[in-house]
């Protein structure tokens, strides 16, 4: 390409430049499209450069500069050559401020932003001097860090995410939040400067993090209410900036996270659109915010819990976590405008909840959950769809399935069996699939080991994997958590009782490692569990190696004694386990605390981060074409010996002609 071409073309580009006060947008136009071509822009304000945008095909440029700061603005434009680099043109164009597009906000309705709607952790002054002296520290588990301005929000000291999305969300801020004097507001507006003058002069990927963004959107609406409550002016000094790129990024739909941090995003984006009167309709159009907003949390919250109002992130703890976040959010003032069948989806989502618990109302630890202390004020077992008989009663809750006691047995003489069957979303998901949980009065028989927490190590790893889970490992490979093969719930029916039996099934396509499990569990409350495990294998041409998995609590001890096993608490609960195959192949091995070459087996994490051993039970055989498994806990030491069911050959045989119709169905 000659110098006379590009001459030509940069003469007759058009090059469209808006400004509204904060935000310069150079479009440069060539009349016809020529892709030998690029542009480069310097911007100059009183004929010093302020910034540079380097060469790039798709001629789109964008520099952000407040209106005090704008004197004489002019771009200077660059026509290159791809093929010769040294042929370049350049022209000037002058920048004309269109309008200046300052937010202003609606008193009427700052007043009433308040500090529950905020998202923001109760706290006393004692913990401001607990910050000022040690340091910042979000979680209890967290060691103190002092933050000094100018701080460093790029640099994470202990590598730990939760850490960085806490400090982003700036968590630090909220005991003065809520000692509110006027000092507090200065320190408030100090650390928000200090993080607008960083993002403004560096990248980092925790700048715009998801959840972080919203909670502070949140924070910034307070901190309005606050000072106009106290009649002083803010002290940021670039809110309309702040304000600015909270929208832009709030409002855009690529950023929306698809899981419980979107619900935060877009109750720190409606917040602002609340507290506004009104902007330049050449920034952002508050109604059409508005109806994004109301139409994504729609969506969200019903992609959150499903069609049965279950949450759908395969954990329970974040079901009351986000259930609960849910009904304080639409019980702020600026999500008064909800569409009324997401209101009545909420309500499912709270009859949901008195399932989810142990006995003791305590947090079943499935997924990603810790059980944590008992939840207070939950509904009735009887307000779910059920199946009742005597004194234990029965549900399917979406992927869940529990056996369990009426409320009215006390805990120490309780049963509880809960059934995994749910992949909805890869969000908070193990490879738990079609495991299983077991308590008799009261006391933990076959666990869940645990979530550890989200500190990429060898510990997540294991907690995540299926061999941490009571339930089938093949080829030592733990089943998929990808988003790409979600089945929704391997619970097709509901709790049949047959003849003093409840029976669960359960089953799962594991496309990817290549075999079928269906699960079928026949439980019998204080005397026996039959877990049937039929596997198919889609590898017609290769033998497999199969693993089933039992996890016990630390009191435990596991005995392999002869064609048996048997497992004692500190409770002086004794269960006996025994186990046949189709293929007459069946081998135990116990484990506690096991470490090596990188291998974990048998440990449990009760606490974040925390691991200990525990106990753990493999039994091991091979699949060909199909492998049955029935394995027998037997949990009362005067059941008589003789089963109600076995396995010959792979046929479940049982003298019970309506339980053994049912089970061979």
């Amino acid at each position: 390409m000659e110098m006379a071409e590009v001459i030509e073309i940069s003469n007759s580009a058009m090059v469209d430049i808006s400004y509204d006060g904060l935000k310069i947008d150079v479009k440069v136009l060539p009349k016809e499209k020529n892709e030998n071509i690029e542009c480069a822009c310097y911007l100059y304000s009183n004929d010093q450069i302020m910034y540079k945008s380097d060469y790039k095909y798709n001629n789109s440029h964008i520099f952000y500069l407040p209106k005090k700061d704008a004197v004489d603005l002019r771009v200077k434009v660059f026509f290159r050559s791809i093929e010769k680099p040294s042929v370049k043109k350049s022209r000037y164009y002058p920048v004309i401020i269109k309008e200046d597009f300052r937010y202003s906000f609606l008193r009427s309705n700052l007043e009433k932003v308040s500090l529950n709607d905020s998202e923001i952790i109760i706290s006393t002054v004692e913990s401001i001097q607990l910050y000022e002296k040690e340091g910042f520290k979000p979680r209890k588990d967290s060691v103190p860090y002092v933050l000094t301005v100018p701080i460093d929000w790029s640099f994470d000291p202990f590598d730990d995410r939760n850490w960085m999305y806490q400090l982003h969300a700036w968590r630090m801020l909220e005991p003065y939040f809520n000692r509110n004097n006027i000092e507090d507001l200065d320190y408030i507006a100090k650390i928000i400067n200090d993080w607008i003058y960083f993002e403004k002069n560096n990248t980092s990927e925790w700048l715009w993090y998801d959840m972080s963004v919203g909670l502070r959107a949140l924070k910034i609406s307070l901190y309005l209410k606050y000072c106009y409550e106290k009649g002083v002016d803010h002290q940021i000094l670039d809110l309309d900036y702040f304000f600015h790129e909270h929208l832009r990024h709030l409002s855009n739909p690529k950023e929306l996270n698809s899981g419980n941090h979107g619900l935060f995003q877009l109750h720190g984006l409606k917040s602002l659109v609340y507290v506004l009167a009104s902007c330049n309709k050449d920034a952002y159009s508050i109604e059409n915010i508005r109806a994004y907003a109301n139409e994504q949390m729609g969506k969200l919250i019903t992609s959150q819990l499903g069609q049965h109002g279950v949450h759908t992130e395969n954990s329970p703890d974040y079901h009351f976590f986000t259930h609960k976040r849910l009904i304080k959010m639409v019980n702020s003032p600026w999500w008064n405008d909800l569409d009324a069948a997401i209101l009545n989806l909420l309500k499912q989502g709270e009859l949901a909840k008195a399932w989810l618990v142990f006995p003791n109302n305590k947090c079943v630890p499935i997924g990603d959950s810790h059980t944590g202390s008992a939840i207070s004020k939950l509904p009735k077992l009887e307000s779910w769809p059920h199946v009742k008989f005597d004194k234990y009663i029965g549900a399917k809750v979406d992927g869940y399935a529990i056996i369990r006691s009426c409320e009215t047995t006390p805990v120490k003489k309780s049963s509880f069996l809960f059934f995994q069957g749910s992949f909805y979303s890869h969000h908070h998901k193990h490879s738990d699939d079609l495991s299983l949980i077991l308590q008799e009065n009261g006391v933990d028989l076959l666990i869940d080991s645990g979530k550890y927490g989200y500190h990429k190590d060898k510990y997540r790893e294991y907690f995540l994997s299926t061999s941490s889970h009571n339930t089938i490992e093949v080829d030592e490979q733990s089943t998929t958590r990808s988003q790409n093969y979600t089945y929704g719930s391997a619970i097709a029916q509901e709790p049949k009782y047959i003849d003093g039996f409840w029976v669960l099934k359960g089953k799962v396509d594991h496309k990817v490692n290549q075999y079928i499990h269906e699960r079928i569990l026949v439980y019998k409350p204080k005397e026996e569990l039959y877990v049937i495990d039929i596997l198919i294998n889609k590898r017609s041409d290769s033998l497999r190696n199969v693993n089933q998995w039992w996890h016990f609590d630390t009191d435990t001890e596991v005995v392999i004694k002869e064609e048996k096993v048997l497992v004692q608490t500190n409770k002086k609960l004794m269960t006996e386990i025994t186990s046949q195959c189709s293929n007459n192949q069946i081998n135990y091995h116990t484990y506690k605390g096991y470490e090596s070459n990188g291998k974990l087996i048998g440990w449990v994490s009760k606490s974040y981060l925390q691991y200990e051993p525990t106990s753990t039970l493999r039994i091991s055989t091979i699949l060909d074409k199909k492998t049955t498994i029935l394995t027998r806990f037997i949990l009362s030491q005067k059941l008589l010996v003789e089963p109600t069911i076995s396995l010959i050959k792979d046929q479940i045989i049982t003298k019970n002609f309506n339980l053994y119709s049912y089970i061979n169905d």
